[in-house]
């Protein structure tokens, strides 16, 4: 897949821009807050019509706009050819059209248009909170299988509504009415977790062999809250442990607190890796996330890379660059031009106050 133009409209800190990139890279050069990101952060919507950076579409709106973001985007996609997609978010809502027909179930488009960000924040899924890490998971998965995302949805629901029993002190009736839905759930999303872990993992070796290389033994482990897999064992789960869930007022166990740990010789990246072999890691999870979108989808995502090479040594600058796949279209950010070692054709633009502008060679 390549974009070819996108238009803005009361998008962040972009009144109304058109960026006409023609599927070619390009390489968006400016201080930082004048909307490099927020442009990749835009193109980034194709794909789950979710922001990387914010859960809040209240946000992707323009302060002193009128109320609604408008988001156009002409593509060249492997299966659907020369296409158009529109997208629109209000404060709660959202809203898609493609090639000019509004598309009334929006699970419809999700995954169809892969394209996969890299930030400087992505360290954060080595270093931070599980909450992030799970985050990740669900959103690359959801992208490429629209069963694991109505799993998912339907665990939630359920979820949601077990807790307000334990916390209102319903009977117990009440209670068990939705435990067998949120078991059924709760096991399809635990397997869906797990293959796909195991088919990252192979993915991320393969890439941080390119940008390390060196043998250092990477791994993607996936770490379930709990050993259970089927739907009998999570009812039993929590049986066991429904004294302390009515003490918390809340469910204590299950894949709501599910977690993955990136390793090196078999040992946690976050306590034992260097800076270098750290940031490595991460660049070769979103790596390994782009190979096997393409495995899945059989559509080459388009890579959003925001300022993210800064801190490596220029062997692993290099190594990213070697592991990217042949043809994929990059569209990056910074604040400085591409360094020698990224010589790729780009096509740049500048950008102050949201306004971007074609840099003539």
């Amino acid at each position: 897949m390549r974009f070819l133009e996108v238009r803005l409209s009361d998008y962040r800190n972009i009144q109304l821009q058109a960026v006409a990139v023609e599927g070619q890279d390009a390489f968006v050069v400016g201080p930082n807050g004048q909307g490099k990101t927020n442009l990749l952060e835009a193109l980034s919507l194709v794909t789950a019509l979710r922001s990387f950076r914010t859960s809040q579409n209240r946000t992707l709106v323009r302060w002193s706009g009128g109320g609604e973001a408008r988001l156009f985007f002409r593509l060249e996609h492997e299966n659907l050819g020369p296409t158009e997609l529109e997208l629109a978010f209000k404060h709660g809502s959202k809203q898609v059209w493609l090639d000019g027909e509004k598309v009334k179930r929006l699970g419809e488009v999700l995954g169809r248009f892969p394209t996969v960000p890299f930030s400087s924040q992505d360290i954060q899924l080595l270093r931070g909170a599980p909450q992030a890490r799970r985050q990740f998971l669900d959103l690359a998965i959801a992208a490429v299988d629209a069963t694991y995302l109505e799993h998912l949805r339907r665990f939630h629901q359920a979820l949601k509504e077990r807790n307000r029993c334990l916390k209102e002190r319903q009977a117990e009736a009440v209670r068990t009415a939705f435990e067998p839905t949120l078991a059924e759930h709760a096991a399809a999303v635990v397997r869906l977790r797990k293959q796909a872990m195991q088919q990252l993992s192979q993915h991320l070796a393969e890439a941080y062999q390119t940008i390390a290389t060196e043998d250092e033994a990477p791994e993607l482990r996936y770490l379930p809250n709990v050993d259970a897999e089927d739907p009998y064992s999570f009812l039993q789960l929590w049986k066991e442990h429904l004294e302390r869930d009515r003490v918390m007022e809340s469910t204590q166990r299950g894949p709501h607190r599910d977690d993955f740990s990136l390793r090196l010789f078999d040992r946690r990246a976050r306590e034992y890796g260097s800076e270098g072999q750290q940031r490595g890691l991460v660049l070769s999870l979103r790596l390994a996330q782009a190979r096997w979108f393409q495995e899945r989808t059989g559509v080459q995502p388009v890579i959003l890379a925001d300022d993210i090479l800064g801190e490596l040594d220029p062997k692993r600058r290099a190594g990213f660059w070697q592991a990217l796949m042949p043809h994929t279209q990059v569209i990056a950010s910074g604040t400085e031009l591409p360094r020698a070692e990224q010589s790729r054709p780009w096509k740049i633009w500048q950008v102050a106050g949201g306004v971007f502008e074609p840099q003539i060679s």
